[in-house]
């Protein structure tokens, strides 16, 4: 499910799970940890900005030493 809200792109959980190659379940996990990408709660739902998603992966990006 995708909505977008004052400007913000939100995605639901399978989406988001998609996009950063894990599992519903793993989302699921985390957000009982308190670790991993920021989410929401709108209607019920739990939602992530796209914005928070494409953040959470440029930081994992790693330089390979030249």
């Amino acid at each position: 499910m995708r909505m977008v809200i004052n400007g913000k792109t939100y995605v639901g959980n399978p989406e988001c799970a998609q996009i950063i190659c894990k599992s519903e379940k793993c989302l699921a996990a985390w957000r009982t940890k308190k670790i991993g990408i920021a989410y929401h709660r709108i209607g019920g739902r739990v939602m992530y900005d796209l914005d928070d998603i494409v953040d959470f992966i440029n930081n994992g990006r790693v330089e390979p030493a030249a």
